[in-house]
Order: C-alpha cells, then sequence, then structure tokens
C-alpha cells in the first residue's frame, strides 16, 4: 500500500520514525544523529538524496509497467525522474530527519512493515511496524523455516521484530501484457503452492474447535482497548462470524498453512522464473483459501458474488481438489472475514474496522442473493 493511502489511515511519520529507532535490527549500532529523507507518497518509498539509483529498479519495475500503452511511457518518464539523484528531492512531498543508520538503506512502506534494501541488492529487509500484532513477522519467519519453499526468497537471517531474505527482482505478473502467460504461470505458481503447503499441511480439526480457534482470535482483536472501532461494527462483525458457523454442515475442517494474500500482484517473474513475495499475512486456515484469493480475484476489485463464481469455474480444473459445495463456501467467507479482520484493526489506525462492516454487507448481500 502506498503511502499516499496509508497516511489517510495512519499517522505514518510517526510509525516511521518509532520503527526505526525502535526495531531490533540495529540495536547494537549507536545513534548517529540524524539525516534528510525524501518521501514520495506515490511511489511509497523514503530515501536519502544520495541513495545509488540502482537500488530503485524494483519500483522502476513495479509503477512503470501499465497496460495502457500511453500511460506507460508517462508513468516510465515520472519514476525515472523521481528516482534520479537530480530530480529526487524535486519530486518528492515531503521530507522528514530520521536516523543516520539508514541511510545506506532505501525504505518502502507497507501494510504492517516496513521493507528496507540495500545499495548492494543481495538482500533485503523487513521491519515490524511498531504497534503492530508479532505474527506479522513470527508467522512469515515459521512458515518459510518448516516448509520446502523453493518459490519464494529464502530467509537468510531473522530476529524479534525483522527478517533478511534473499533480493528477487521481477514484475508482478498482473502487470504483463500477455492474458495467456498470466494464465500459464498462475495455474504453474498454484501447483507448486498447494502440493509444498497447502495440501501438504493438512489437518482436521474438529468443527467446534475450529470454531473456537477463529472465535477466540477475533475477539482478541476487536476487544483490544488499543484500538479503535465503533461498537456497532464489533457487534455486526461478530454476529456475521455466528451466522457463518451456524451454517457450516462438515463436522471436520481441513486447515492448513496458507499464505493468507496468494494474488497476482504478489508473484513476481523474472527470465520465466516466479517468485511469491510478501507472506506477513501467513497463517493456519481452511485449505483452499489460497486458491480462493488466486482465482476468485477478490483483491482485484471483484464483488464476492464474482470471486465464488470465478473460484468455482476454476476449480474444475484441478483433479485433485474437492467438489466446491455450500460448505466450502461458508469456510472460505468465513476465513476471508478472519483475514479482513486482521488487516483492518490495529492499534495504529485512526479508526478500525471500516472495510470489515463493507465485507459483512458484503456476506449478507451474497447469503440472502
Amino acid at each position: 500500500m502506498r503511502i499516499a493511502l496509508l497516511e489517510k489511515r495512519e499517522n505514518f511519520e510517526k510509525i516511521l520514525r518509532e520503527t526505526l529507532s525502535t526495531s531490533s535490527l540495529l540495536k547494537e549500532n549507536h545513534h548517529v544523529g540524524e539525516t534528510s529523507y525524501c518521501i514520495n507518497k506515490y511511489l511509497n518509498f523514503i530515501s536519502t538524496n544520495k541513495l545509488p539509483e540502482n537500488v530503485f529498479q524494483i519500483l522502476v519495475n513495479e509503477y512503470s509497467s501499465s497496460l495502457s500503452w500511453w500511460k506507460k511511457g508517462i508513468q516510465f518518464m515520472y519514476v525515472k525522474l523521481a528516482v534520479s539523484r537530480i530530480f529526487r528531492t524535486f519530486f518528492s512531498h515531503t521530507k522528514i530527519k530520521l536516523s543516520s543508520n539508514y541511510e545506506n538503506l532505501l525504505i518502502l512502506g507497507g501494510n504492517h512493515r516496513l521493507r528496507l534494501f540495500s545499495i548492494k541488492l543481495e538482500s533485503s529487509f523487513v521491519l515490524l511496524k511498531k504497534g503492530e500484532r508479532d505474527n506479522y513477522i513470527k508467522n512469515d519467519i515459521l512458515i518459510r523455516k518448516e516448509n520446502n519453499i523453493n518459490y519464494a526468497p529464502q530467509i537468510l537471517n531473522y530476529g524479534e521484530d525483522w527478517l533478511e531474505e534473499e533480493y528477487f527482482e521481477g514484475v508482478p505478473i498482473n502487470r504483463l501484457e500477455d492474458q495467456s502467460k498470466i494464465k500459464e504461470l498462475k495455474y504453474s505458481i498454484f501447483n507448486s503452492h498447494f502440493k509444498a503447503l497447502n495440501h501438504t499441511n493438512i489437518k482436521s480439526h474438529d468443527k467446534i474447535d475450529y470454531i473456537n480457534i477463529v472465535r477466540k482470535e477475533v475477539t482478541q482483536i476487536v476487544s483490544n482497548k488499543k484500538i479503535i472501532a465503533k461498537g456497532e461494527v464489533i457487534e455486526k462483525i461478530q454476529s456475521v462470524f455466528e451466522l457463518l458457523f451456524s451454517k457450516l454442515t462438515e463436522y471436520k475442517i481441513k486447515v492448513s498453512w496458507s499464505h493468507g494474500d496468494f494474488q497476482e500482484a504478489n508473484i513476481l517473474v523474472a527470465n520465466n522464473v516466479c517468485n511469491v513475495i510478501d507472506w506477513e499475512s501467513s497463517d493456519k486456515r481452511f485449505y483452499l483459501y489460497d486458491a480462493f484469493i488466486l482465482f476468485g480475484r477478490l483483491r482485484e476489485g471483484k464483488s464476492l458474488a464474482e470471486s465464488v463464481e470465478n473460484f468455482k469455474e476454476s476449480m474444475a480444473s484441478f483433479y485433485f481438489i474437492e467438489d466446491v459445495d455450500d460448505n466450502v463456501i461458508t469456510l472460505l467467507l468465513i476465513e476471508e472475514l478472519r483475514f479482513n479482520v486482521n488487516e483492518t484493526f490495529s492499534s495504529n489506525f485512526f479508526m478500525s474496522g471500516a472495510h470489515s462492516e463493507n465485507l459483512c454487507d458484503a456476506i449478507m448481500e451474497f447469503i440472502n442473493g
């Protein structure tokens, strides 16, 4: 998420400063003063003016890949100028004083974490934002250490609130022009992902145990006194969960490790090799949740009804996937609302839960439709 959007929901500059000053990544380094950094809210970066332009290549790849031919040229020129040493300050939206310890790193904003790239581009660092729940780092580390995931950057080192992973420079597959190539890559990476992670880790839970796990997690989040949210929103979320729980007909629920945000924008391709990035939302969920996100295309702006239909049609192509019945759809709705609560409730936000309320309305419309 770009800084321009992050600022609408949180005090981004305050969180940025606190994260960099308290992270255990450089805790052994003494404070060496402050340096002026540029913030580009649209290209989502924070950097000093002396940082070499080659460090910004990942941003050039992402923001210069419009599918519209006339936009592509304009965007490419804007990005190249905005990251150049000569014009970086001119194109920045604001300046901020931060610790000089980070002056040789490119810093990118993010939902719950910051990402930092070094000049040598051998690896990148991920820092948990101050005030966010530690599962955004812990689960990321755990899922990749416990499983043989060879289609993701490998973790090189980690600490209590950070990790270091291999550098991978690619283009998100949703930026490719060839739709047949996108489809080919999607099906290929899903096959690898499902076999290496979703299917391999399946464990059956009794329905009541599964419900209690979800109920307990959601209650802990929405009842956190540090989180600002409207009481009626919390009540709506909890009532929709209870309605969905009542619709479950199977007594055994298949739960497995999942990426959580397994969408096209998080699949990078370079030289026909794909890597899946941004594992911060990893958790144990109903085992078809990643398939629903990738093939339902809910993160791409599709409606809930469209996403369910897209998912059903796509799953018919996989002989190893169970039939998609009402129980499967109910479990996917539970997991999507659970994911949404995790994403939209935070002690860092000015107000939590608005998107979850919208999702509740969409779920009720889907059920009643």
